[in-house]
């Protein structure tokens, strides 16, 4: 086993990290389009996926299987301290403004990443129909100007269901920020980790990884859908939320001080802090510990078994999967094994 190779950079060289983009990108699930890295125009022109309806649809196709863990990460380095984010999809494969986008997972907080990006892991539920769909990743951020950015790709279902009924049951797909349709603008509010009214209720799973203070997306406003025909006179009974919550978080706020200077893209979910159980859950091993129990009882909980194996809550069972190479399980959480400390950029290279 070799020991750990230490590289040493002037901090001013830190800020030179070899990023290519600012802002974000979705990486994976790979998206079609070649977007750029700028949010959604206000007026909502690029909405939905970030170009016009005649260039949606071709592209790669990513392939997802009923029950899997897949991959959300990103290409970028400013990530305006976090926020929140969607993985939807529709049965749509060139969507247009009317398109119906479903949530099937949602991010409340540190998404898609606090000091630099993260990658997040999500299961791809049973409710998804066979074939060709499209997949957005929309993202609210915390700081900075009031945007909104999304990206989609092209996906294929195996092992899925036969018909779209409990699809279109999950929660639809928040907007803000952007015009779409007169009655749909609502506006976010700066220095907040968001909350998403509706969700974690059919079949959706929800991560709350932020540090808060937590807000609704649109504070006390309705936030928009993707339904373009929602009108603000519209009735909306949106859960409150306290900051006092009870959610675990196991959010490090030194993180937000630390930026990588390396790009990680594997199944597991890296520095996500995905734990989102609320103190009240029970487990068959206390949460926290490295007992590495089989069952569970809140969807999206995570969980390690040593550090070469990482578990997600889904149904009561833990999904056990081996983590990605430069990658441990740790505290119920994904952590790099390389990380960068002051002036100096550590690699560790013993994981083989």
């Amino acid at each position: 086993m070799s020991a750990p190779r230490i590289l040493i950079l002037p901090i001013g060289l830190l800020g030179l990290a070899p990023f290519a983009h600012s802002h974000m990108i979705m990486a994976t699930p790979q998206p079609f389009g070649s977007p750029d890295n700028s949010p959604l125009d206000p007026s909502g022109s690029d909405y939905p996926c970030k170009i016009i309806s005649s260039m949606a649809g071709p592209g790669p196709t990513n392939n997802w299987s009923v029950g899997s863990i897949q991959e959300l990460s990103f290409s970028g380095s400013v990530v305006h301290g976090g926020g929140s984010c969607q993985i939807a999809v529709t049965t749509d494969k060139n969507p247009t403004r009317q398109s119906s986008f479903k949530v099937i997972h949602s991010i409340e907080g540190g998404c898609p990443g606090v000091g630099s990006p993260d990658t997040f892991g999500f299961k791809v539920p049973d409710l998804l129909p066979d074939g060709d769909l499209v997949v957005a990743w929309t993202w609210f951020n915390r700081i900075g100007n009031r945007e909104m950015y999304m990206n989609c790709a092209n996906v294929k279902v195996t092992g899925g269901a036969p018909e779209t009924s409990k699809l279109e049951k999950l929660p639809n797909m928040a907007l803000a920020n952007i015009g779409v349709a007169p009655g749909t603008f609502c506006k976010t509010k700066e220095g907040f980790d968001y909350t998403f009214p509706g969700v974690g209720q059919n079949d959706d799973t929800v991560d709350r990884v932020g540090a808060g203070p937590f807000i609704e997306l649109c504070g006390n406003e309705a936030s928009a859908t993707h339904n373009p025909d929602i009108s603000s006179s519209s009735d909306t009974n949106i859960p409150t939320e306290s900051n006092d919550s009870v959610y675990n978080t196991g959010f490090n706020a030194d993180n937000d001080a630390v930026t990588s200077g390396t790009s990680q893209t594997s199944a597991a979910p890296v520095s996500a802090d995905l734990v989102s159980a609320p103190a009240s859950a029970t487990f068959a091993a206390t949460a926290g510990s490295d007992a590495g129990p089989d069952t569970c009882s809140y969807n999206g909980a995570m969980f390690c078994n040593g550090e070469r194996q990482f578990g997600l809550c889904s149904n009561d069972m833990i999904i056990w999967q081996n983590v990605a190479a430069g990658t441990k399980c740790e505290h119920n959480k994904i952590v790099r094994c390389d990380f960068t400390a002051s002036s100096a950029l550590y690699f560790n290279n013993t994981i083989t």
